[in-house]
């Protein structure tokens, strides 16, 4: 089954391809310093948390926008769409608190 790929898909997917592939280029880098040179890359574990940070970030948007979040709508299924409506605020409400939290916690570690 084919989808349309808009411009923007396509640099969140490139995006997080490529934080994959560097993360896992810094963490062979290190293994390597570590256990073939007895020394150690410094930077490359908070490099490492960081782009994993923002490959998180981007791909639960990119699989929000998509549908592709495994979801358990039995409880949904079994009320009337005015409360499965309500449940929905209910659950983005939820959602925006914890991002506030997360942007608070980001500050407080920067």
């Amino acid at each position: 089954m084919q989808h349309k790929h808009s411009f923007v898909d396509r640099i969140e997917e490139t995006l997080m391809a490529i934080l994959i592939g560097l993360m896992t280029v810094v963490t062979f880098a290190n293994v390597i310093a570590r256990f073939g040179f007895n020394s150690n890359i410094l930077w490359a574990l908070e490099l490492t948390v960081f782009m994993f940070g923002w490959l998180v970030l981007l791909g639960a948007s990119y699989a929000v926008k998509k549908h592709s979040h495994l979801g358990v709508d039995a409880i949904i299924n079994m009320v009337s769409p005015a409360t499965a409506r309500i449940m929905g605020i209910i659950s983005v409400a939820c959602c925006l608190v914890f991002s506030v939290f997360m942007l608070k916690g980001a500050y407080d570690y920067w």
